[in-house]
């Protein structure tokens, strides 16, 4: 049965994951000599190792008795050519023992025992005859299935040059092909049990036929709806994975192959296990020769080494690969050792440390000079390509420091990739398992329909039940249905990816079909979220970012002049454009007034760019840390205070013209009094006043 991870269009298995290697272990003494493989690749001889890691590497002094043995024989290549042919191989192996064992009653029931009947009338060898024939039909079926994606990409190349993603698809679901037409083409040779038939040739009517060609056309419907739901899983996978991981893949592989460039020129240079490089060599290969170690550990039986004696062990590494389908990789060539290092932090360290003192002239950082000084005038392009995937930040060097940190985080994000991918294909699995089930109801209901006429009246009372269990697990139902959008159509995250939900900082750990296992920022701890809930959820994927801004908020005083501002903006800038900044942060600096609040303070804000987001929280706290550092040094420099100087403002002053004071009770009642006895004071004169100016009018009108 073909499933979701056999897919030929994994992007990574095809690319650079199967790591294979067919000879044994890495040797102790190093040839500079480019070595052709027998696919034409050019690659280096193995390392051979001396003192610590002889052991490890199998060194040996007899240099030309280990020639003699690495020398591929006739019978080697003779294995490579027969493995590399896939028909005549299941021909041989699968074919012909199953065929010949059919073949012994077939002669038996037509010479000896010919007058043997089935049921009334048909010879029992027609059983045979036809069982025969069906034997061939099946791997006829094969044979067709197997051509398909071919011709199709053929044709289709014709019309669109992006068929060969469905062709893959055509090759993932060969099993499910071959069953549907094996049961088609049984179905069609049903009528040769007939020719058999004694009294009626050809209109046998026997129940025992009739009952086999009910089944073959129950098959033809069941097989044929496996076969469609194989395609439909493998488009989804094809679609998504195209969709999600081409980019991220592509990367990756161009990367890869950059890397593969500079090591081999840094080889040329110093070879390996020199006395500059002897520690970061070391760490390189240290999984390599421990893996090697491990298998030459292994108590192997005596027909297993027998056979290796005969064949070699290179070739029966080699077969094995190529039986599996994976790429054969020579241990010593760039790419493998270069991707062996990726797979630990440490090894990517030493990696980059060796390249990086491999490409250096006397100097602190890498330019492109120098990496066309080393490459050569003729690979001036591929120079300039190497420098600009490398120098990510864009200033013009490359320093040891972030060639360490390149290699290191392309190395996390490649196992991230994988293990996305595979987080992926479980649940596509798990889709696919659900689907299996699904059909396998169908085709119970199938099977039952054909041997029994009255079973579709019952149809509608079956259906009826169908319908009140999916009320009862309506809910799970839309969980299920809402989870699949999630995933597959909206898919906001990856594994490793640095989120942000609802305001809780979180890395993706696994992501399952129902639900998605994330780790805190802050405290390490596990969350597992169902995926449905994250689906009404504001995600924010800091992963995805590109380089990411940060502000900060705050408060003046409103006596800061304009000139204090400009020499603040100065100051940052100078900042940033230093050589040992300039790697971490961008050159544009934004400081600007965003509020003057109720007149008594100004609102300040500071933008600083990093040239990078902020998945890396490590990074981006001695970022954030650095900055911080250089902006309170440069307000206090330039004179710039907080509201007031720090201290409340003077009652009755412009910036806090409205005042109020605390007084004791004592002090309210005798200035209460005292305002009282001037009230009455004043009235009494206003009242003294009116009546002598009322008299004085009485005696003028006298």
């Amino acid at each position: 049965m073909a499933s979701s991870k056999d897919i030929a269009i994994d992007i990574m298995e095809l690319e650079e994951n199967p790591r294979v290697h067919a000879s044994g272990t890495a040797t102790a003494k190093h040839d500079n000599s480019p070595i052709a493989d027998p696919e034409g690749a050019i690659r280096y001889a193995p390392f051979r190792r001396r003192g610590a890691y002889a052991e490890l590497s199998g060194g040996d002094n007899n240099d030309d008795n280990e020639d003699q043995e690495n020398r591929p024989s006739k019978l080697q290549a003779l294995v490579y050519r027969l493995t590399k042919s896939t028909i005549l191989r299941r021909l041989l192996l699968y074919y012909l023992p199953p065929a010949l064992t059919l073949l012994v009653p077939l002669v038996i029931t037509a010479t000896v025992a010919k007058n043997i009947h089935i049921g009334d009338d048909v010879r029992i060898v027609g059983l045979f005859v036809w069982l025969e024939v069906i034997w061939a039909i099946f791997w006829c079926a094969w044979a067709v299935a197997f051509v398909v994606p071919f011709i199709f990409q053929y044709i289709a190349g014709f019309f669109s040059s992006g068929a060969r993603y469905y062709t893959d698809i055509l090759k993932a679901v060969i099993v499910p092909m071959t069953a549907f037409y094996t049961a088609l083409f049984s179905r069609a040779a049903t009528p040769l049990l007939c020719h058999f038939d004694e009294d009626k040739p050809g209109e046998c009517d026997d129940n025992w036929v009739l009952i086999i060609r009910k089944v073959l056309l129950a098959t033809i419907a069941c097989t044929g709806l496996f076969f469609v739901e194989k395609v439909l899983i493998h488009l989804l996978t094809v679609n998504y994975r195209r969709r999600q991981f081409r980019v991220r893949v592509e990367e990756s592989k161009r990367t890869t192959y950059i890397l593969s460039q500079m090591y081999e020129a840094s080889i040329k240079l110093f070879p390996g296990f020199c006395a500059r490089f002897a520690a970061e060599d070391a760490k390189i290969h240290r999984s390599q020769t421990l893996t090697a170690a491990g298998e030459r550990g292994v108590r192997q039986s005596r027909l297993r080494q027998r056979v290796s004696k005969f064949y070699g062990a290179d070739a029966i590494a080699e077969t094995k690969a190529r039986l599996q389908g994976k790429e054969v990789l020579k241990v010593g060539s760039p790419r493998s050792v270069v991707l062996r290092a990726l797979e630990s932090e440490q090894a990517s360290e030493a990696l980059a440390r060796r390249l990086w003192h491999s490409f250096t002239m006397e100097s602190d950082v890498v330019t492109e000079k120098d990496i066309a000084r080393i490459l050569g005038s003729e690979r001036e392009e591929d120079a300039l390509d190497i420098f600009h995937a490398l120098d990510k930040d864009e200033n013009g060097d490359i320093s040891l420091e972030e060639m360490v940190m390149l290699l290191t985080q392309f190395s996390k994000d490649k196992r991230s990739i994988e293990k996305s991918m595979h987080d992926i294909g479980q649940a596509i699995r798990s889709l696919d398992g659900i689907l299996e089930v699904f059909l396998l109801f169908i085709s119970i209901i199938v099977f039952i329909a054909f041997f029994n006429a009255g079973v579709a009246q019952s149809l509608t009372t079956l259906w009826a039940s169908v319908a009140a269990i999916s009320f009862a697990i309506a809910t799970t139902v839309q969980e299920f249905l809402g989870s699949l959008v999630f995933i597959f159509i909206k898919h906001p995250y990856d594994v490793g990816d640095r989120v942000d939900i609802t305001g809780a900082e979180l890395i993706v750990e696994h992501i399952s079909l129902l639900f998605t296992v994330f780790r805190q920022v802050d405290t390490g701890g596990i969350v597992q979220i169902p995926n449905i809930v994250n689906n009404t959820q504001w995600i924010k994927n800091v992963s995805r970012s590109r380089a990411m801004k940060e502000r900060y908020n705050f408060a003046i005083s409103p006596k800061t002049k304009w000139f204090q501002l400009e020499a603040l903006k100065a100051e940052l800038r100078a900042f940033v454009l230093e050589p040992q900044n300039k790697r971490d942060y961008q050159p544009d600096i934004d400081v600007e007034f965003i509020s003057i609040g109720d007149l008594e303070k100004m609102h300040l804000r500071v933008e600083i760019c990093q040239k990078s987001n902020f998945s890396n929280e490590a990074l981006r706290a001695s970022r954030r840390s650095k900055f911080m550092c250089a902006l309170f040094t440069a307000l206090k420099k330039h004179a710039i205070m907080k509201p007031w100087g720090g201290k409340p403002p003077d009652a009755g002053s412009w910036e806090n013209p409205a005042f109020s004071v605390t007084v004791t009770e004592e002090e309210a009642a005798k200035a209460r009094e005292e305002w009282e006895a001037r009230e009455e004071k004043d009235r009494e004169k206003k009242k003294a006043k009116l009546w002598w100016e009322g008299l004085a009018k009485e005696k003028k009108n006298d």
